[in-house]
């Protein structure tokens, strides 16, 4: 073999290793457009505390589970944020959007101010999902008017059908996941409208 061709074999070799599949990316918390919703006055204010999530599903990789038990880390597969990331975006879009509620972590804000403070904290205690079977997303929380409310200590879960594909997987686990905000919210609006048990879903609100 001549030096020549040895260089050509190298070079392709190189090339071959540099090459690989693109790493897609998918949103947990919804992207929802501009709209009228996203402007006005807040009626309330409310302190989303970090979100507690298990370490080993806050990666960036999608993580699934198979009919085994045993994890499988998809990593040419990954959210576009950290899930406890987009976990919180996904409570804050649906406080403001069902609620009116506008998340003072980053601004904190005194108590005794002219509107209602409150606080939240969230932890997710379920975040899987089984291809062909289901997405499980389930969480507790707490939330509780400032400075020395009650707090009402409160849990959910959701089950959404899951497709063979990755992308069934994590569009089951988005669903679940504003399933969740979404009550989330409610169990606020209740506590906020004086229900007996802000946790209950027949109480409204």
């Amino acid at each position: 073999m001549t030096r020549i061709t040895a260089a050509l074999f190298l070079l392709l070799g190189l090339a071959g290793c540099g090459t690989s599949a693109p790493v897609r990316y998918h949103a947990l918390a919804g992207r929802a457009p501009l709209s009228d919703e996203t402007h006005g006055s807040a009626k309330m204010l409310i302190e989303v505390l970090p979100v507690a999530i298990p370490e080993r599903i806050n990666r960036e990789e999608i993580v699934l589970t198979g009919a085994d038990g045993r994890l499988d880390i998809r990593d040419g597969e990954r959210w576009a944020a950290p899930p406890a990331d987009e976990f919180r975006q996904a409570v804050d879009d649906a406080l403001w959007r069902l609620l009116r509620a506008a998340d003072t972590y980053a601004a904190p804000v005194a108590p005794g101010g002219g509107l209602p403070q409150y606080r939240l904290a969230l932890r997710i205690e379920r975040f899987d999902a089984i291809p062909e079977r289901a997405a499980m997303v389930e969480g507790s929380w707490t939330v509780r008017r400032r400075p020395e409310g009650q707090a009402a200590v409160c849990r959910a879960g959701f089950v959404v059908p899951v497709a063979a594909s990755v992308g069934s997987a994590t569009a089951a686990l988005a669903e679940g996941t504003r399933r969740l905000a979404e009550e989330v919210a409610a169990s606020l609006g209740r506590l906020h409208a004086g229900k007996a048990d802000p946790c209950a879903v027949g109480e409204g609100g």
